[in-house]
């Protein structure tokens, strides 16, 4: 074996370990964001990314998001929820994730309305007309309440984040 197939064989046993921990994180958010984690289970993966613990996972810093109102974290590996694939998640709170993906200026309601017809049996949020009408709110807050205090989300917010979709899941009651 030669020095480069020996040198190249140690790298790779040496990311392999990391690409396995990026997919496991992202195997795990992809469950939060769909509402499949008990809370005990999202109070576990929260903690262990606030002591460090998650390596592939980090606060993706405003250069990503730009001027949109959206706290962004990065995956090392794509997830997917919900039939949408991104390697960002908006962290709202520490009881609600929604990945968030860019979609071209014109186009958030189409596909959000989208994501909606996929999930089925969401209804806007409750004062949302209240929101448009009182502080001229634009865009579209669903929700579906799915038990053991669960909410699926969908989200465009185009008064504060245009050109971002996001969709995920609440762990708490959410307004």
């Amino acid at each position: 074996m030669s020095i480069k197939t020996t040198t190249l064989c140690a790298l790779l046993g040496l990311l392999a370990p990391t690409a396995a921990m990026a997919q496991d994180s992202a195997a795990t958010l992809s469950r939060l964001l769909e509402c499949k984690l008990t809370a005990d289970q999202v109070a576990a993966f929260t903690d262990s990314i606030n002591a460090e613990e998650v390596t592939d996972f980090a606060h993706a810093g405003s250069a990503t998001s730009g001027d949109a109102a959206l706290s962004l974290w990065k995956s090392d590996a794509p997830i997917t929820a919900w039939g949408e694939t991104s390697d960002l998640v908006h962290l709202s709170s520490t009881t609600e994730m929604l990945l968030a993906f860019k979609v071209a200026p014109g186009q958030e309601l189409t596909r959000g309305k989208t994501i909606v017809d996929r999930i089925g049996g969401m209804s806007p949020r409750p004062d949302q007309a209240a929101m448009e009408e009182t502080y001229g709110w634009k865009g579209m807050d669903y929700r579906k309440p799915l038990g053991g205090n669960r909410t699926a989300r969908v989200l465009v917010d185009l008064s504060y984040s245009p050109g971002w979709v996001t969709v995920g899941c609440a762990y708490s009651d959410i307004l």
